[in-house]
């Protein structure tokens, strides 16, 4: 009877945390072994290492560089001008008013060239420089021509009218040199070899003179000028004027 009473008993569970192979015989688990992602970090914290240090290394690179360019002001406007001579050659100005402009270039560049010069002057004289658009004054003249021989009466008068007053916003220091090459956009083209990198499109066409002038009228009301002709002041006064500002004032 014994015999089939024990056949007719379930086995004992063995799936149980008893049956644990793992387990020792005081009932502990083994501790479980680390996979290799958890015995190794890996290359992350080298990766940010480097870039932080490459990051610091940029940085004191900047200031180094900032540092000496800031020093060599002078050098470096002496380095400008004398390539900025070369455009006014090559500009389309009058050629009295392309001489005394280069007359004056020239004079700075050369007083630039002393050992005693101020690097604040030199900075002030290229701050005021960078902003007076000297060779697309001449490029205006260029288009008042084309508007006297090709346009009637009243659009005649109303676009030199409006010609006028952004050279009276350049006159004032209103108009920069980013002013006018927009407002010349429609009459220019890309050319490489010009030391502008563009030039006057050949031949002109009256519908870009005509947007040119209603640019030159935008720029005329954004000063709040007065809706007149405005003379004609000679470039190589504005910039006799703007040199000695710099002397005097400083830049901006």
């Amino acid at each position: 009877m014994s015999s089939a009473k024990d056949d007719s008993e379930p086995a004992p569970d063995m799936t149980g945390a008893g049956a644990d192979s793992d387990s020792t015989p005081g009932g502990d688990s083994k501790p479980q072994s680390s996979t290799p992602e958890q015995q190794e970090p890996g290359c992350m914290p080298i990766v940010v290492a480097c870039t932080l240090l490459m990051g610091i290394v940029s940085f004191v690179f900047c200031g180094v560089t900032t540092w000496v360019l800031f020093q060599k002001r002078t050098e470096v406007a002496i380095r400008t001008l004398v390539g900025y001579v070369d455009v006014i050659e090559q500009s389309l100005l009058p050629p009295d008013e392309k001489k005394s402009v280069i007359a004056q270039l020239e004079s700075t560049i050369k007083e630039m060239r002393a050992d005693d010069y101020p690097q604040e002057r030199a900075s002030a004289v290229m701050q005021r420089l960078v902003r007076l658009p000297i060779p697309q004054y001449g490029e205006l003249d260029v288009i008042d021509s084309f508007v006297q021989e090709n346009f009637g009466d009243d659009e005649r008068s109303d676009a030199l009218k409006q010609i006028s007053r952004l050279r009276r916003a350049i006159e004032l220091g209103k108009a920069t040199v980013i002013d006018v090459n927009d407002v010349l956009l429609p009459t220019t083209q890309v050319d490489t070899t010009h030391p502008l990198g563009r030039v006057l499109k050949q031949p002109l066409a009256a519908e870009n003179i005509r947007e040119v002038v209603q640019r030159a009228k935008l720029i005329g009301d954004r000063e709040k000028l007065t809706d007149q002709p405005f003379q004609r002041k000679p470039i190589d006064e504005i910039l006799k004027r703007e040199l000695t500002a710099a002397v005097d004032q400083g830049g901006f």
